[in-house]
Formats: C-alpha cells, structure tokens, sequence
C-alpha cells in the first residue's frame, strides 16, 4: 500500500492539476455571459466557437483521467501510475494553453470593464502557474505519483537553498510563484537541466504575454 506520504503527495497533485480546468470553466462562462451582451463580428472566436466546445470538452477527459490515475495508483502502484499522471498533465496542459489563446482572442472583440479584464487575468495566471508547478514538482521526482512507499526521491533539477531538506510541495509553490513574478528564478534557486530551463522560459514567456495582453489593456481601460 502507499505510504501516508505518497497519498498527500497525491491529493495535493490532484488538486493542483484540477485548479486549472476548473478555473478556466468559470473565465469562460464569464466570457460567455459578456458575449451574448454585446454585438460581435462574425470572424471573431467566441465562447459559441467550436473550439470553446473543444477545450470545455477536455475537461471531461481530464476527470476521467484523474479517476483513472486515482485507482490505478492505489490497485497497481508503480511505474504505469506515473505514466498516467504524465498523461493526465500533458492534456491539462494543452487543455490550459488552448483555453487561453482562445480566451485572449475572444476578448479582443469584447468591450470588457477594467475589473473584468483584471479578473480574467488573475484566472489565466492561476491557470498558468499551477500547470508550471505541477511540471516542476512532477519532473523533479523519478516516482512522483507513482504510489510507491518512499518514492520522495528527487532529481534535483530544482536547486532549492535548503538543500535536500527543499522539494516539499510548499517549495515548488513559492518557486513557481516567484518565477511568475519576476520573471525568472527566485534568489539562490537554481535549474540544472534541459526540461527545467525549457520550462522557466516557456512560464516567463507566458507570463509576460499576459502582462502585456490583459494587465496593460486594463490599466488603459482605466485611463
């Protein structure tokens, strides 16, 4: 059976992951209630696309995946539970990444208020960083989500200050939020490797992407 450490490990990586399909649910049916307030250009992509309906559509397969990873990790712990998870996060992410080109496209055709616009903004970076600190905290442990009793082990990719006494859930948060923030690695935190480097630079990138999109068409709003 999993350790006690295993199973929180679990239902804090689930909640993460399920943040973000929850989340851009709510940003959409904001959008949807604005767009049928509003007249609209027929070449515009709103919430009634067919699109909107494909990245509404994903997050049934995301519960059915995370239903699926929940038995197999507590039947069959091991390897075939990690896969799971790894798939179960790569279509959260695509599920994200398609849900917020379609959200900043749509809103490009509405007259949206200042609070409206800072709301969607704070949805889309919620969105954002848990779907980085899910890749952080998952890539830098071999057996994270496996189900394993004593599968903490990390890679150390992420360089945390406290040494091995880091990679704690709390960690990878405050890192992954700090990132966001600055747009780069908190002081005396490190990356080593490929997959985290390319990670820090595809969460900078989107990051400042919303800034520029959302944050700077709100603050105009206001003026």
């Amino acid at each position: 059976m999993p350790s006690s450490t295993a199973r929180d490990g679990g239902a804090a990586v689930l909640g993460v992951l399920l943040l973000a399909p929850i989340t851009n649910l709510a940003i959409n049916h904001a959008l949807d209630h604005s767009w049928h307030l509003q007249s609209r250009p027929q070449i515009s992509v709103g919430p009634g696309h067919w699109l909107f309906y494909l990245a509404n559509d994903l997050v049934a397969l995301i519960v059915v995946l995370a239903a699926l990873w929940i038995v197999q990790r507590r039947r069959r712990p091991g390897p075939g539970a990690r896969r799971l998870l790894e798939l179960l996060g790569v279509v959260t992410t695509l599920q994200s990444l398609l849900n917020a080109a379609l959200v900043l496209i749509a809103m490009s055709a509405l007259q949206l208020g200042s609070m409206a616009l800072l709301l969607i903004g704070t949805g889309l970076y919620t969105v954002l960083n848990s779907i980085a600190l899910f890749w952080y905290w998952c890539l830098d442990h071999d057996q994270f989500g496996s189900g394993l009793a004593g599968s903490c082990g990390r890679r150390g990719g992420v360089v945390f200050p406290e040494g091995e006494a880091g990679g704690r859930f709390f960690d990878y948060l405050y890192f992954t939020v700090l990132s966001s923030n600055t747009l780069g690695p908190p002081e005396n935190h490190q990356l080593l490797g490929f997959r985290f480097k390319l990670l820090q630079v595809l969460q900078s990138s989107l990051m400042l992407a919303l800034v520029v999109i959302v944050v700077a068409r709100a603050i105009n709003t206001l003026g």
